[in-house]
């Protein structure tokens, strides 16, 4: 009898295990997508595929820039109407507004492309006009505190930072790229690459995502920032949004996310690599 009990127990063992199989693959492929592989996927990719929309239930103004921690969603944005920049902290469960701090500061109220690189969440806030100003911002992401800043004679529309201690920003159009470093000591400033007027741009595994939109074009570039060169571009799909995927803010984690359409009824659209 009980070599009997054994010998089915091993069996619906057996079973539960080649049903879990599958499922435990995935887990482990998923789970070893480090972030060189995932650039690669990038440089390689046939296209993209629309996977999920997330709908914001609150006014989200003019957006500017998008990013994201393994919890939340963070957003820039300005009131236009109002004069006031926003930075929004998003549940991503349920994409509740966690909480939000206005940075306003005086005639600083354009909070630009965001990046988080682990530490802080890296923000510009600038005049809104071209050849203007900016302070940029060192976030606490928990307390959403401002830890570090410094001025720019200049109004940098979007920030990346590579995590150590350089920071890459862009001005008004894109015209030309700064860096700094982390106590804001600038330490280039060069012509852009492209012509491409550029939103939101991501430090990642040693390039700078960039993406943007004129006329008819919708992109990201891949720029490498040690020689300033274009590597790759990509040309994102329009279909039935509204406006251009990267009109606004977009983030990249082996998906690429993107807000491009201004409150009410914004929506964070996820694509993965085809």
């Amino acid at each position: 009898m009980m070599q009997r009990t054994v010998v089915i127990f091993n069996r619906v063992l057996l079973i539960f295990l080649l049903l879990a199989l599958p499922l435990i693959l995935v887990c482990k492929q998923g789970g070893e997508n480090s972030p060189k592989d995932a650039l690669d996927a990038l440089l390689h990719s046939g296209g993209l595929k629309l996977i999920h929309k997330v709908p914001l239930q609150f006014a989200t103004y003019h957006v500017q820039g998008l990013d994201l921690t393994k919890q939340f969603y963070f957003v820039t944005s300005v009131d236009k109407d109002q004069g006031r920049g926003w930075l929004f902290k998003i549940n991503r469960q349920n994409a509740d507004l966690n909480s939000k701090i206005e940075l306003t500061d005086d005639t600083l109220i354009h909070p630009g492309g965001v990046q988080f690189d682990g530490h802080y969440l890296w923000i510009p806030n600038a005049e809104y006009r071209r050849q203007s100003r900016t302070m940029i911002y060192g976030v606490d992401p928990n307390s959403m505190d401002i830890r570090r800043s410094f001025p720019v004679e200049d109004h940098i529309g979007a920030i990346a930072s590579d995590g150590k201690n350089l920071l890459y920003g862009v001005n008004w159009d894109a015209l030309h790229f700064y860096t700094w470093d982390f106590d804001g000591h600038q330490t280039s400033k060069v012509d852009s690459p492209t012509l491409m007027a550029y939103q939101d741009i991501k430090y990642f595994t040693g390039k700078l995502l960039c993406s943007g939109h004129k006329d008819d074009d919708s992109v990201i570039d891949v720029i490498d920032p040690e020689n300033w060169t274009l590597v790759k571009r990509i040309n994102l799909p329009r279909d039935d949004w509204k406006n251009p995927l990267s009109r606004e803010g977009m983030t990249f984690n082996g998906n690429l996310y993107f807000l491009p359409d201004d409150g009410p009824n914004s929506n964070i659209m996820i694509f993965t690599l085809d």
